[in-house]
């Protein structure tokens, strides 16, 4: 008797525990469907994308925003001091004059832009500044660190309008504006 009272609860349990199975199997089908249909909505997204950025690829082209390869190196007298940098760099703000000065394909600089031609700095490009400030600038620009200066950080809020380095301009104005002594 036992035994029987016994086999029949764990028959009962079989019988519940097949049926959350079976419910389980359906629902995971029917979320299996729902997957599939967002994996095709994605891969279409994708190829939408692709299609686009092609596009953008050549507008920017004819707008004369092509550029040089990032690992490409530029040397920049800033003020009477010489940087060395890359191409990748001087891109981050791609609408800059120093991204501008990157224009070109492969590593072959646009020729419209003009390099001092003096043996020993041929291939510089001469920018009439402060160089002092620059070097904070091309460090922000390689790393996102401004300093902790507030009136260095006021001339490189200056600076960065010349040079039209808007990532630069906002990451500065995102600073707390009691880091400053004077509004910008």
């Amino acid at each position: 008797v036992f035994l029987f009272f016994f086999l029949e609860m764990a028959a009962n349990n079989l019988e519940t525990i097949w049926s959350q199975l079976d419910q389980q199997e359906h629902s995971m089908k029917i979320e299996q469907k729902y997957l599939k249909e967002i994996w095709l909505k994605v891969c279409e997204q994708h190829k939408k994308n692709e299609k686009d950025r092609e596009e953008l690829e050549s507008e920017k082209a004819k707008a004369g925003l092509v550029f040089v390869d990032p690992s490409t190196l530029i040397t920049l007298n800033v003020g009477g001091q010489n940087f060395e940098t890359t191409a990748g760099v001087l891109c981050r703000d791609k609408y800059s004059v120093l991204a501008g000065i990157c224009r070109g394909s492969g590593s072959v600089l646009d020729s419209r832009l003009e390099c001092d031609e003096n043996e020993e700095t041929e291939g510089t490009f001469f920018i009439d500044r402060d160089w002092w400030i620059f070097r904070h600038i091309l460090q922000f620009l390689r790393s996102d660190i401004i300093p902790d200066d507030p009136l260095l950080v006021e001339e490189m809020y200056q600076e960065a309008t010349f040079y039209r380095l808007k990532l630069l301009r906002h990451a500065i104005e995102k600073l707390p504006s009691a880091f400053f002594q004077s509004t910008l």
